[in-house]
């Protein structure tokens, strides 16, 4: 190759290494032997000279100090800087009523580590999920049973008519291949096409359907967002693709699952709330039911932009 009259030869090169070392990737210029010294361009960088750039070192990775449980969260940090520690331990500062998770537990994500106790009235199937309840606000609430898909049928419609507007509901199902499967929606549904956003939705599985067992319960991860996406003539959706009961027309029993992006993984790393026999991508409910807190639910009525709610008497 010829360059203001001076040979050069081109390199290619395919190695990884290089390629990461270079933002030219793996294009390399070497200048012939016995050549005049190397023509400079424009902006000072050496045509015929061959430069080999150093492999980027590897970040070290941040070095995060963890705050007991005990100690002050970043929030109270700035409230004692400004007010002194006198007022961060009072209870009620300035007559502000400070909030914990006893008092509002589902502004956290779901506990893994505490169990409800049972309620007198609970029903078999109510019995077996009841546990993962501690700490929401159905842990001691009497529930009763909202939509049956064997009974109500397996249709987007019934559903919304059936759990729109009751509050906070836990989904249960059993797929062909045997898992027991299920969700809390701490948001409920009102089918006016939004996001339920909340921290403190959670997955659980069964994936063998030994229900003797404890379940996997999985919690909301990466934030609040898309915790219920709720659509109306649509089923049920936990996430993006954390579980995902469309009741669509032809495929009302199908039911997809991936964990990981939107509802945590399974301890060993498993993506999909089934069992071994299902197809992990998706496959066949066998029932589903969802219950809710006894007694009326809430009217959705538009005032001009803004959707209002007043409890049904």
């Amino acid at each position: 190759m010829q360059l203001a009259g001076r040979p050069f030869v081109v390199a290619v090169t395919t190695d990884l290494a290089n390629q990461r070392s270079s933002p030219c990737g793996a294009l390399r210029w070497s200048r012939s032997k016995h050549q005049p010294p190397p023509i400079h361009n424009k902006i000072g960088g050496n045509f015929g000279e061959r430069k080999i750039l150093p492999k980027r070192k590897a970040k070290q990775g941040r070095k995060w100090r963890v705050r007991s449980d005990d100690g002050p969260d970043f929030a109270e940090r700035i409230f004692g800087g400004l007010f002194g520690k006198k007022a961060l331990d009072d209870r009620e500062p300035f007559g502000l009523k400070r909030l914990d998770a006893d008092e509002c537990p589902e502004l956290y994500p779901a506990t893994t580590t505490e169990f409800a106790d049972p309620v007198e009235g609970d029903s078999e199937e109510i019995a077996l999920f009841r546990p993962l309840l501690a700490k929401t606000q159905l842990q001691k609430e009497p529930l009763r049973l909202a939509f049956d898909a064997d009974i109500h049928g397996w249709d987007p419609n019934v559903f919304h008519q059936l759990v729109d507007t009751f509050g906070a509901s836990v989904v249960l199902g059993k797929t062909e291949g045997g898992a027991l499967i299920g969700g809390y929606n701490p948001s409920g549904w009102i089918g006016i096409g939004e996001s339920r956003d909340s921290i403190a939705a959670f997955l659980f599985t069964w994936p063998d359907g030994d229900s003797s067992k404890q379940a996997i319960k999985l919690p909301k991860v990466g934030g609040d967002s898309l915790a219920v996406i709720d659509k109306p003539a649509f089923g049920i959706q936990f996430g993006a693709e954390g579980l995902t009961i469309a009741l669509e027309r032809g495929q009302e029993k199908r039911v997809k699952s991936r964990l990981g992006s939107y509802y945590a993984k399974l301890p060993d790393g498993g993506r999909t709330l089934f069992s071994e026999k299902d197809d992990p991508k998706f496959c066949q409910l066998k029932s589903l039911k969802v219950f809710v807190a006894q007694g009326s639910g809430d009217e959705w009525q538009l005032d001009g932009i803004v959707w209002k709610t007043k409890r049904v008497e």
